[in-house]
C-alpha cells in the first residue's frame, strides 16, 4: 500500500498550506526593533532567538538559519558574560539545520554549542554535560551511534564522579534506549539498572523509565499485553514532558529502489504539523493535521504514527481533559553535491526528523484554542 503514496508524494512540487494555523511576524518586528536601536547583547540574543523559532515554525527554515548566523556572527564574542544564550544560539541552529538537511551545520553548530560551554563553564559543569547529552543525541540522529555511545558512557562516569548521579543516570538511561535500538536487549536492560542505581531509590521518574526499557524488550520477545500492563502500574505530573511508552516507527518515505532516480535530487523540504491529545490512560485523541506543506498526501500515514503512540499516563487535575501537543514532522534528503555536478543541493534518499512545537511561542495560539475547547471528541466518547 505504502509504494503508490510514497510515488505520490515525490512528485508533489507545488506546496499544500492550510489556514489552519498561522503564525505572525512579531518576533521579526522585535528583533528588526532591537537591532535599531542597537540593545544590549543578551536582548539581541534573546530577540534572535525569538525570532528565529517564529520564522522555523512558520516553515521559513533558510530565514530562520539566517537569523541564528547573523546573530551568531554579532555576539559570539561575548561569550565569556553571555555563556548560556550564545550557546543557545548555536544549539538552536543545530535543530534548524537538521530539519533543513545540512548535515554538516548540524555537526558543526551541535559542536560549537558544546565548546561555548565547555571553554567558559568547564568540562563538569552541570549546563556544559547537558549539553554534551545534547551533542550525542545529535550524533544518534547522523548515525555514529557508536561515538554516541561512547559520548554517553564517558558522561555517566564524569557526571557520577562529581557529585551529579541525576545527570549521570541519564546518560546511563540514554545508553538503556541506544542499546534497544540496535537490538542489544540485555545492554538496555543492564544500563537501565545502573541509572536506576545512579538516581537513587528516591527518584520515581528512573524507575519509571527503566519499566518502559522493560517493556519494550518484552514487546520484542511476543509479549503484546506489556504496554497495557505498564500503563496501568505508572503515572506521569501533568507539568512535566510526556514520556514515551510505544511509537511504532514512521513508514519509510521512499519509494522502491526501481524508481529511486525519481527522488534522487528532491530539493524540497516538505513538513506537517500534527496536533494530539493524550488522555489520561496515555492513549491518543483527535489527532488531526493542523498545517501541511507539501505532505497533504501523506498526512494519513503521519496521522497513523501519532495515533497508535503510548504515553505514560499523567497525573492530572480534576476536570483536565488531558494535555495537547503540537509535532512538526520535516520530510527532507541531506544537502550534498550529486556526482556530476560541484552545486550542492539536498539529494539521495528522504528522512524523517520530528521535534515538539508545543511550547514555542509562536505556536502558542493554536495550542491555546485547542486546550480552550475542553474535552475531546474522542473522550467524550470513551466516558459514555
Amino acid at each position: 500500500m505504502t509504494g503508490p503514496l510514497l510515488l505520490l508524494l515525490a512528485q508533489v512540487a507545488a506546496s499544500s498550506t492550510s489556514d489552519v494555523v498561522v503564525v505572525g511576524h512579531r518576533a521579526e518586528k522585535e528583533l528588526a526593533a532591537c537591532l535599531a536601536r542597537n540593545c544590549p547583547p543578551a536582548q539581541e540574543v534573546e530577540a534572535s532567538l525569538q525570532a528565529s523559532v517564529e520564522q522555523f515554525a512558520d516553515g521559513r527554515y533558510p530565514d530562520a538559519r539566517r537569523t541564528l548566523q547573523r546573530a551568531i556572527d554579532r555576539n559570539k564574542r561575548h561569550a565569556a558574560e553571555l555563556p548560556g544564550p550564545v550557546s543557545s544560539l548555536y544549539a538552536t541552529l543545530a535543530t534548524v539545520a537538521e530539519h533543513e538537511g545540512d548535515a554538516q551545520l548540524w555537526k558543526t553548530a551541535s559542536r560549537n554549542n558544546l565548546l561555548t560551554l565547555r571553554e567558559q563553564l568547564g568540562a563538569t559543569n552541570v549546563a556544559t554535560m547537558r549539553e554534551e547529552l545534547q551533542f550525542a543525541d545529535d550524533m544518534v540522529g547522523q548515525n555514529m551511534v557508536v561515538l554516541a555511545d561512547d559520548t554517553y558512557a564517558k558522561i555517566q562516569h564524569r557526571a557520577a564522579a562529581h557529585g551529579h548521579p541525576d545527570l549521570g543516570a541519564s546518560a546511563a538511561f540514554r545508553r538503556a534506549w541506544l542499546a534497544l535500538a540496535r537490538d542489544r536487549s540485555r545492554d538496555a536492560l543492564r544500563f537501565a539498572d545502573e541509572a536506576v542505581t545512579l538516581a537513587g531509590p528516591a527518584n520515581n521518574l528512573m524507575a519509571q523509565l527503566r519499566e518502559i526499557v522493560r517493556t519494550r524488550v518484552a514487546i520484542r520477545k511476543g509479549d503484546d499485553g506489556a504496554v497495557d500492563a505498564l500503563a496501568a502500574r505508572v503515572r506521569q505530573t501533568s507539568d512535566a514532558p510526556p514520556v514515551l511508552l510505544y511509537a511504532p516507527p514512521v513508514e519509510d518515505i521512499n519509494p522502491p529502489r526501481a524508481i529511486v532516480t525519481l527522488m534522487q535530487n528532491d530539493r524540497a523540504i516538505r513538513y506537517a504539523d500534527i496536533g494530539y491529545w493524550i488522555r489520561p490512560d496515555g492513549r491518543i485523541a483527535d489527532a488531526e493535521v493542523l498545517r501541511t506543506n507539501g505532505l497533504g498526501q501523506w498526512s494519513p500515514v503521519l496521522l497513523r504514527q501519532v495515533r497508535a503512540r503510548r504515553y505514560v499516563p499523567p497525573r492530572l487535575t480534576d476536570g483536565q481533559p488531558g494535555l495537547y501537543r503540537i509535532d512538526r514532522f520535516t520530510v527532507r534528503a541531506t544537502i550534498g553535491t550529486p556526482i556530476g555536478t560541484r552545486i550542492t543541493q539536498r539529494t539521495g534518499r528522504l528522512s524523517v526528523h520530528v521535534i515538539d512545537l508545543t511550547e514555542t511561542d509562536a505556536m502558542s495560539e493554536a495550542h491555546r484554542a485547542h486546550v480552550a475547547k475542553g474535552i475531546p471528541i474522542a473522550m467524550r466518547t470513551t466516558a459514555r
